[in-house]
This record gives C-alpha cells, structure tokens and sequence, in this order.
C-alpha cells in the first residue's frame, strides 16, 4: 500500500475557516500522532535487517546446528498480515465528521 502525502497548512486552515477550538486540539493531536507515527517507522526502516548467519557460523564451530536452524526460522518467517479495512472506515468517519464540523463553523461566521 503506498502512502500518500500532502502538505496542509494547519494555520491557514484554521484561521480561514475559523475551526473551533474542540477542531484545533483534535487537529494538534492529531498531526502529533501523525508525527510519532512517521518517527518510528523512520526508525524501524533504518534499523540493519540482514544477519550474517556465515560469522554466526564461523564463531560457533561446534553448534553449527544451532545457526542452521536459526537460520530456517529466519527465512521461514512471514509477517502477520491484518485485514485493516475497519479501522480505515473509522479514520474516514473521523474524516467526514471532521469535514462536517469544518463547514459548519465556518458557515457560523
């Protein structure tokens, strides 16, 4: 699934359609766990992946056993793969109420 960015600007917006103040502190939480979010995967991508089995091998002469059946496990692993379609319905549900919430403040002023 890619990942699809916009840049928003979050002051604009809130000065021109004059968002309440409930709408601005869920709009901050949000960014902010937007933020986390970008930060850990950032992270978890740099981290190294690849063990060199060969060294584990070399070190371990006499439990080559040991690095070989690590070894199948490693490549035997498949990530869990989870059917995310509920919470995609709750963000866009959030999306809409959030839209709702927008129009109607702005149509207040």
């Amino acid at each position: 699934m890619a990942a699809k960015t916009a840049a928003v600007d979050f002051a604009r917006v809130a000065t021109a359609l004059n968002l309440p103040q409930t709408t601005l502190q869920s709009l901050s939480a949000f960014r902010a766990r937007n933020a986390a979010a970008k930060a850990s995967l950032s992270a978890l991508k740099s981290q190294k992946q690849d063990i060199d089995f060969a060294h584990y091998r070399a070190v371990l002469k006499k439990n080559v056993q040991i690095v070989d059946r690590l070894e199948k496990v490693w490549n035997d692993f498949k990530p869990a793969e989870y059917d995310v379609s509920a919470q995609i319905k709750a963000i866009e549900a959030f999306e809409s109420k959030a839209v709702s919430s927008a129009t109607e403040a702005s149509q207040k002023n």
